[in-house]
C-alpha cells in the first residue's frame, strides 16, 4: 500500500466516509431532549392553542369587549394561538424528522422554516408588547391619571405594537437562507446558513443583537416589572384605605380591583417565563464565545429549548388565571360552556352551588335615616334585603353629600323622576 492510499484509507475508513459522517450523518436527539421537547412541550403547546382559541372565541362573542381593556387579552390570546402553533411546527417536528429519520418530515419542515421562525418571533414580542400596554391601562386606571388616549385608542395602541413587532423581528425571514448541503441526501440534503447581509455591520451588530434584543427582550421585561411592582403598591394602599373606609368595597371596586389582580398574575407569569431568557441574552451580551465552550454548549442548549418551552407554558396558563382571577370571564366561560358544548352535546348542564353565574347588578343607594343604605334587587320570592354600609363617620359624610346634591338639584330647578334621596347606579 503506497504513502498516497495511507492518506485517503486507514483501517477500511476512508476521508470519504469521514466527510459523510461529518456533514451528512443524522444525529438522533437525546432521550431527555425528546421528552421534554418533542412529547412535553408538544402537549403544553397543543392544550395552549386549545385554550386560546376558546378564550378568542368567549372574548369575540361579547362586543362590549371590543371596546373595554379586554381586547387587550383578545389579542394576546391570537398570539399565543401562533406561537403555540408554531412551537410544535419547528421544535417538536424537528426533532422527530431526526428521530424518526423521516424525509417527508424533513421536506415539510424546510419548506416552512423561515416562514414559522419569523412569525413566531413576531408574535413573541406582540405578547410581550399587549401585555405590557395592559398593564400601562391598569396602572393610569388605579393611579385615577387622566389619560383618555389609552382607553379610547386601544385599536391604535394594539396596531402599533403589531407594527413595532414586525419592525423588530420581520427580517428574520431573509436572514436565514435555505441550501444544498453538498451531496447529501434524505433529511441532510437541505441546510440553513445565515444570509450575507445578516453577518455584515452594522446590521449584524446594531440593529440584531442591540436594537431587536434591547427592545423586545429587556425593554418589556423591565417596563412589565416596573408597572407590576407600581399596580401592587397601588392596591396595597387602597386596601388600607378600605379597611379605615369599609365602604369602599363596592361591587365595582371589587370588579376593578378582580380585573387588576388578574392582569398582575398575566405579568407576574410573563416575567417568571422571560427571566431565563433575560439571564441568557445577559450572558451573551458579555460573553457570548463562553456558551459555545465544549462545557457550556450542553446547557446554553437546554437554556435555550427552556426559553422556548416557559413562553408556551404562560400562554397555556392564561386562560386558568382568567378563570380563577375574574369572575365576569368566568361566568362568561361557563354560560358558553352550557350554552354552546353542553347543549350539542345533549348534557344537562350542572346547576350547583358553583355554577352560579354573576351579573351586572343594579344597587341603589338610598339616604335614610337609619345611615347609608343598599337595597339589593329582589329575589324570586319578592324579598328585598337591606344592608348598612360604612362607619359612622362615612355616613355623616355621606349624608352631608347627599344634602349638598339635593341643594344643586332643587337650586337648579331639576326634575328627577325618581324620590330625591334615591340614586340609580348601574354596577359593571
Amino acid at each position: 500500500m503506497t504513502s498516497s492510499e495511507d492518506t485517503v484509507i486507514s483501517d477500511g475508513y476512508s476521508y470519504e466516509d469521514e466527510w459523510w459522517e461529518e456533514n451528512c450523518s443524522i444525529i438522533p436527539p437525546e432521550f431527555n431532549r425528546l421528552m421534554l421537547v418533542g412529547v412535553v412541550g408538544a402537549v403544553i403547546a397543543f392544550i395552549s392553542v386549545c385554550f386560546n382559541t376558546f378564550l378568542f372565541v368567549v372574548l369575540w362573542r361579547n362586543p362590549r369587549h371590543r371596546h373595554s381593556h379586554l381586547v387587550y387579552l383578545m389579542f394576546l390570546s391570537v398570539a399565543d394561538i401562533f406561537l403555540s402553533a408554531a412551537y410544535i411546527l419547528l421544535f417538536s417536528v424537528n426533532l422527530y424528522m431526526d428521530y424518526f429519520a423521516s424525509e417527508l418530515l424533513a421536506a415539510a419542515w424546510w419548506s416552512y422554516m423561515r416562514i414559522m421562525i419569523t412569525i413566531s418571533h413576531v408574535f413573541i414580542s406582540t405578547s410581550a408588547f399587549l401585555i405590557c400596554a395592559a398593564a400601562f391601562e391598569r396602572y393610569i386606571t388605579i393611579s385615577k391619571i387622566a389619560c383618555q388616549f389609552a382607553r379610547h385608542h386601544r385599536l391604535i395602541i394594539i396596531c402599533a405594537c403589531i407594527c413595532i413587532a414586525i419592525i423588530a423581528k420581520g427580517p428574520m425571514y431573509f436572514e436565514v437562507e435555505v441550501v444544498p448541503n453538498a451531496n447529501c441526501t434524505g433529511v441532510t440534503s437541505l441546510t440553513a446558513m445565515p444570509s450575507n447581509f445578516s453577518e455584515s455591520e452594522p446590521y449584524k451588530t446594531a440593529y440584531k443583537f442591540w436594537f431587536r434584543n434591547l427592545l423586545t427582550v429587556a425593554l418589556p421585561f423591565i417596563m412589565c416589572f416596573y408597572l407590576n411592582f407600581a399596580i401592587m403598591h397601588r392596591l396595597r394602599i387602597q386596601h388600607l384605605g378600605a379597611k379605615l373606609f369599609r365602604f369602599a368595597t363596592s361591587e365595582h371596586r371589587q370588579n376593578i380591583r378582580a380585573a387588576t389582580l388578574m392582569l398582575v398574575a398575566v405579568t407576574c407569569s410573563y416575567l417568571a417565563s422571560n427571566l431565563l431568557n433575560v439571564i441568557v441574552y445577559t450572558w451573551e451580551l458579555v460573553d457570548k464565545e463562553s456558551l459555545l465552550s465544549e462545557n457550556i454548549r450542553p446547557l446554553y442548549t437546554l437554556s435555550s429549548d427552556l426559553v422556548s418551552l416557559l413562553t408556551v407554558v404562560a400562554s397555556a396558563c392564561r386562560l386558568p388565571i382568567y378563570l380563577v382571577c375574574n369572575a365576569r370571564i368566568r361566568c362568561e366561560v361557563l354560560d358558553y360552556v352550557d350554552t354552546c358544548v353542553l347543549t350539542h352535546l345533549n348534557i344537562k348542564p350542572y346547576t350547583g352551588l358553583g355554577s352560579k353565574r354573576c351579573r351586572a347588578t343594579t344597587v341603589r343607594y338610598c339616604d335614610t335615616g337609619s345611615g347609608y343604605m343598599i337595597y339589593d334587587a329582589p329575589n324570586k320570592r319578592g324579598e328585598r334585603r337591606v344592608r348598612s354600609v360604612g362607619t359612622g363617620l362615612d355616613r355623616v359624610v355621606l349624608s352631608v353629600a347627599m344634602g349638598n346634591i339635593k341643594a344643586s338639584q332643587s337650586s337648579a330647578h331639576l326634575t328627577v323622576p325618581l324620590n330625591s334621596s334615591v340614586m340609580i347606579i348601574q354596577e359593571e
